[in-house]
């Protein structure tokens, strides 16, 4: 027979509680991005936390960032990480991105953005999903696409901030020295061409 003493299971901590995402820690469970973590951390570039770079930056591996990064990053369909010191003033695109460090500028990602604890972002975002840990600070837009055909909309219009502004469109040939054109001089009357002609038979 049941203590009438005993406390009563609280029927607002089953299974379907919001505190069913918790771990015994009293943090968040995070399937995906800990699966993205794992992902990211076999088979990547780092760019150190010495190393400052001014351009356009094109990738075709996934990349985490713990330097200075002023431009544009392409990193399409890869990831890219942004480490506690990376510090990144450009527009990027990437399958995904986990900031944990600085980024000033819009980035579009075609699956996640995650903005960690220790992020600090200012820019619009553009992503199906898009994250804000507890803790990281945010200042802009956020623009969360529903369908494919709202992302190819979204894809063309960002292509032009992929464009560094101090680098000539990809289009554009560089310009060639114009070619130097030699001629002779005309004759100045039929009386310099006759003493020539004497000259020649003496």
């Amino acid at each position: 027979m049941a203590n009438p003493l005993d406390p009563k299971p609280d029927a607002n901590l089953d299974s379907n509680s919001f505190l069913s995402g918790m771990n015994d820690n009293g943090a968040t469970e995070r399937p995906f991005a800990d699966k993205l973590d794992a992902s990211m951390a076999k088979d990547r570039s780092v760019i150190g936390k010495n190393i400052k770079f001014r351009g356009e930056l094109i990738g075709t591996e996934d990349l985490h960032i713990e330097g200075t990064i002023e431009g544009t990053v392409i990193m399409e369909g890869h990831d890219l990480s942004i480490g506690r010191e990376g510090e990144i003033n450009a527009n990027i695109h990437a399958q995904n991105i986990v900031i944990n460090g600085t980024l000033t500028g819009d980035a579009l990602a075609d699956e996640l953005i995650e903005i960690r604890n220790t992020a600090v972002v200012k820019g619009n975002l553009i992503a199906p999903r898009i994250q804000l840990d507890d803790g990281g600070k945010f200042r802009g837009s956020m623009d969360m696409v529903d369908t494919d055909d709202e992302m190819r909309s979204r894809h063309s219009e960002f292509k032009e901030k992929l464009v560094h502004p101090n680098l000539p469109p990809k289009d554009e040939a560089p310009s060639r020295p114009a070619a130097k054109k030699s001629f002779a001089a005309p004759k100045d009357s039929a009386k310099d061409q006759a003493k020539e002609a004497e000259l020649a038979d003496s």
